[in-house]
């Protein structure tokens, strides 16, 4: 019997991911986890692929978030700034001031 091949998928070496993915256990709710079971059954695509995209798209998102200073200090921040522009460039006039504000916008 002779059989035929209808197509061939070739990969390239350089679209292969380099690393292999390294296993690691989360404990989800029950919720959760029927959650990203029905979101895998929906997509077609398995709970790790899941897991990994979203966490990609949301670890930097939870990072800046949570490394942001607080309320306080960035009340204390601004606080230091107060009359640096007296001190960077001297006193002005209120007309001065519009002129440079309409100068940074491009209105002149």
């Amino acid at each position: 019997m002779v059989t035929t091949i209808d197509y061939i998928v070739v990969i390239p070496i350089f679209a292969m991911k380099s690393a292999a993915p390294t296993p690691t256990s989360v404990r989800l709710t029950e919720e959760t986890r029927k959650i990203l079971d029905e979101a895998a059954r929906r997509t077609r695509r398995s709970r790790s692929y899941l897991v990994e995209e979203t966490l990609k798209l949301f670890l930097p998102r939870i990072v800046q978030k949570e490394t942001q200073p607080s309320p306080q200090e960035r009340i204390r921040r601004l606080k230091e700034l107060e009359g640096i522009g007296h001190r960077l460039v001297g006193p002005q006039s209120l007309e001065e001031i519009d002129a440079r504000i309409r100068e940074f916008r491009g209105d002149e």
